[in-house]
C-alpha cells in the first residue's frame, strides 16, 4: 500500500511539494516562536532575584525594568544621589545598591555600581554571582566583566580597556583613563553575562570635566590622587536595587517612594513589572500563534482539496487498480496512506528546520539579552503539537478517502 501511494505521489510531485513546504514552514515557525518565547521568559524570570524593589525616576515601570535588569533600551532620566541616600535611610530598607548607566565598550553596556552589587544581586532563584577568576573592585581603574564579554573579546585578568561615552558606537572614547580587568564573572545565562561593571567612583572620574556630552578637560592633565574622595561620588544615579527588612512592608515602602515629594521618583516590584511585560508580549504572541494555526489549517485544507480535485484525473489509475483486484477499501486506504506520508514528511522536515532555527537563535538571543536557549531536537509538548496536526490531517483525509470508497463501490472506478 505504501509503495502504491509513493508511486502515485510521484506523478503529482510539484503540488505535493508545495503542500509539504507550506506545512513544514508553518509548523516550524509555530514551534520556534514558542521555543524563543519560553527561553526568553525563563531567562528574564531568572535574571534577578533577591531584590524587593527597583528605585528609579518616575515613568514607565516596564521601561525601568528593561534598562536596569535586562540592559535593554536607554534610561530616560536620573535621580539625584541625595534622593537615593534619603530613601536608603528608611529603616524598612535593609540594603540599597545604586547603579549608573550611560557608557559602553564595544557594544557592551557599562554599569557603574558598588562592590556590594556582587554580594546582593542574585539570579535563578537564590544563586549568588560567582567570580570565574579575579575579584571585585579594589582600585579606581578596576573593571569586572561578564563571562560572555570575556569570551567574545578574549579579555582576561589584567587586560586594559577604554570606555566609550554613551551607549552607541559613535560616542567619544574616554581614552584619557584606562580601566583594567580585575574580575571575570562565572556564566549565569542572564544579561549579566553581557555586562561590564566599574565602580561609581571610577565612572565619575572619567566624566570629570565633561559638559553637554563632550570633554573639556583631559584626565592626563589632572593629578588623580589629589582629587577629594567625596568629589568622585556621582551627583546623580540611574537607579538602585533595594532589599527590605521585611517583605510584609513591600507595598507600603513602594507607595511611600512613589509619593516622595522632594523628587519625582518611583519604585517598582520586579515581579509585578514582569507580569505586565508578559501580558503585553502574550497578546502579540497570541496573534502570531493564531496566524500560524491558520496557515496550518489552510495547508491541511489545501492537501485535502488537492487530493479531491485529483480524483477525476486519477480515474484511469483507479480503474486499472480495480481491474488488478484492488478492493474499495484498498483504494481508500491508499488515499489515507498518501496523506499520512505527506504529513510525516512535513513533520520530519519541520523538526529539522526547528533545530536549525533554534541554532541560529542561540547567538541572536545571547547577543541581544544574554539569554540561553537549549539546542534540542524535540520536546514532549512539541511532539504532541505535531501529532495533533498529523491527526487533524488524517481526519480531513477521510473525506476524499470516503469519496474514493463510494465511487469504487458504484460506478466511478468499476471495471
Amino acid at each position: 500500500m505504501i509503495s502504491l501511494a509513493l508511486a502515485s505521489m510521484r506523478a503529482r510531485l510539484f503540488p505535493i511539494i508545495l503542500v509539504i513546504l507550506a506545512l513544514t514552514s508553518s509548523m516550524a515557525l509555530l514551534l520556534t516562536i514558542d521555543r524563543i518565547k519560553v527561553a526568553t521568559q525563563n531567562g528574564f524570570n531568572q535574571s534577578l532575584s533577591g531584590v524587593d524593589l527597583v528605585l528609579g525616576p518616575r515613568g514607565s515601570g516596564i521601561e525601568l525594568m528593561l534598562y536596569t535588569v535586562f540592559h535593554l533600551g536607554k534610561p530616560t532620566n536620573n535621580i539625584t544621589a541625595e534622593t537615593f541616600n534619603d530613601i536608603a535611610q528608611d529603616p524598612r530598607i535593609e540594603w540599597a545598591v545604586p547603579i549608573a548607566l550611560g557608557d559602553s565598550h564595544r557594544g557592551y553596556r557599562v554599569i557603574s555600581t558598588t562592590d556590594e552589587y556582587f554580594e546582593r544581586i542574585k539570579f535563578a532563584g537564590d544563586q549568588s554571582l560567582q567570580f570565574r577568576e579575579g575579584s571585585a573592585f579594589k582600585e579606581l581603574n578596576d573593571v569586572v566583566i561578564g563571562s560572555a564579554v570575556a569570551n567574545a573579546l578574549g579579555y582576561t585578568i589584567g587586560t586594559s580597556m577604554f570606555v566609550t561615552h554613551g551607549s552607541g558606537s559613535l560616542g567619544e572614547l574616554h581614552d584619557d583613563f584606562a580601566f583594567q580587568v580585575s574580575g571575570v564573572l562565572a556564566p549565569t545565562g542572564t544579561p549579566t553575562d553581557q555586562a561590564i561593571f566599574v565602580s561609581l567612583e571610577g565612572y565619575e572620574l572619567i566624566h570629570l570635566g565633561w559638559t553637554n556630552g563632550s570633554r573639556a578637560i583631559s584626565l592626563k592633565s589632572i593629578e588623580i590622587q589629589q582629587i577629594p574622595k567625596e568629589r568622585l561620588y556621582p551627583q546623580t544615579i540611574t537607579a538602585a536595587y533595594l532589599g527590605l527588612t521585611s517583605k510584609l512592608g513591600l507595598f507600603q515602602v513602594a507607595r511611600s517612594i512613589n509619593e516622595y515629594s522632594e523628587e519625582a521618583a518611583s519604585a517598582i516590584i520586579p515581579g509585578v513589572a514582569l507580569a505586565e511585560l508578559w501580558s503585553i508580549v502574550g497578546s502579540v504572541d497570541s496573534v502570531f500563534k493564531l496566524l500560524n494555526w491558520l496557515i496550518i489549517g489552510i495547508s491541511i485544507i489545501a492537501m485535502m482539496t488537492m487530493t479531491m480535485t485529483a480524483l477525476e484525473s486519477r480515474t484511469r489509475e483507479m480503474t486499472i487498480l480495480r481491474a488488478l483486484g484492488a478492493t474499495p477499501l484498498h483504494l481508500s486506504s491508499m488515499i489515507l496512506a498518501e496523506i499520512v506520508l505527506i504529513s510525516g514528511f512535513s513533520v520530519l522536515l519541520a523538526i529539522g528546520l526547528v533545530r536549525m532555527l533554534t541554532w541560529v537563535s542561540i547567538d541572536l538571543l545571547s547577543e541581544w539579552a544574554g539569554i540561553r536557549i537549549e539546542l534540542i531536537w524535540i520536546t514532549t509538548n512539541e511532539l504532541a503539537i505535531l501529532g495533533l496536526i498529523v491527526f487533524a490531517g488524517l481526519i480531513a483525509s477521510l473525506i476524499p478517502a470516503g469519496m474514493v470508497y463510494k465511487r469504487s463501490l458504484h460506478r466511478g472506478f468499476s471495471t
